[in-house]
Parts: C-alpha cells; structure tokens; sequence
C-alpha cells in the first residue's frame, strides 16, 4: 500500500454518505469536497491533525487529468452519478489518465444501473494487467442510493449516538 494522503482519504470517501440524491454529478462532487476538506482541516476523529499537516488543498476540477476532486495534487477521486453501461468507456479513459497523473485513484459511484460493467471497469485496475511499473493505486466504492441522507457518525440510532447509554 501507498503511504501519503490516499488511505487516509480512501477511508473518508467510504465514510461520507451523500445527503441527497442529486439530479448533477457536480452536487456530488461539491458535497464531497466540502466534507474532505473539513475532515482533513477542520478536526475529525481520525487525529490526522495530532502533531501533522492540517493544511490540505481539496479541488474540484483541477490538475491535468481534471479530477473531479482532488487532494493535494496526490489523489484522484472520479465521481459518477447513476454508473450506467454508457459510462463504462469513459471511466476507463479517466481513470488511465488519473493514473498517469496522481499516486492514488478513488472511483466513487454514487448509485449504479451496471454493476457488471463497474465490476469490470474494477477488474480492470485492481488485477495484476497494469504492470509491474505502474504505482498507482487503484479503489472502486460504491454508494447506494437508498443510504443517502442517512448519517453514518452517529445520527442517534446507535448506543452512543443519542447521548445516552441505551
């Protein structure tokens, strides 16, 4: 595994959950820059601050490869909306060139009509076909439709969460 930024990152991309469901990818993308951005430099749970860095730059639409958000010019994260069969190709073009261009990709899915084109799209970029010279890492996450505006950080379901034991 790649050390630096992007496992850190990977572990807040599977922890945020879309507070909606939006008719634009570009809400997507604005939603999850600003959640990055305040759990990498505003204080989270996870103590990445504690003694570190807490000045990460969090971008939507930068770089060469234009990721849709990107982290410190080091992780790529490409967001789709509804991943249909017709995006298939195209994924597979950005992600070459996010490859090309950051240490570390995150393909965020938020809500699939293909599974088996995204599962082959994966396929693709965490099998061994890249060869043995190509660094990047690769992550494919998916987020379902029916999760969204649901907390996952204690939204007063769980043993904690309503500020009481039970």
């Amino acid at each position: 595994m790649i050390g630096g930024i992007g496992p850190q990152v990977w572990d807040l991309v599977q922890q945020w959950t879309p507070s909606e469901t939006y008719d634009h990818e570009r809400k997507y993308q604005a939603e999850l820059q600003e959640y990055l951005d305040g759990q990498l430099n505003e204080g989270s749970s996870m103590g990445l601050g504690m003694g570190g860095q807490r000045n990460y730059a969090v971008s939507t639409e930068r770089g060469t490869a234009r990721g849709d958000v990107v982290v410190n010019d080091t992780v790529g994260i490409e967001l789709k909306r509804n991943f249909s069969n017709n995006q298939k190709r195209k994924l597979r073009g950005q992600l070459e060139d996010y490859g090309d261009n950051y240490d570390f990709v995150i393909a965020c899915a938020c809500g699939v009509e293909d599974t088996d084109g995204w599962r082959e799209v994966q396929n693709k970029f965490t099998g061994n076909q890249r060869g043995m010279f190509d660094m990047t890492e690769f992550r494919f996450i998916i987020k379902r439709r029916e999760d969204f505006g649901k907390r996952r950080d204690g939204d007063g379901d769980g043993l904690f969460g309503s500020g009481s034991l039970f």
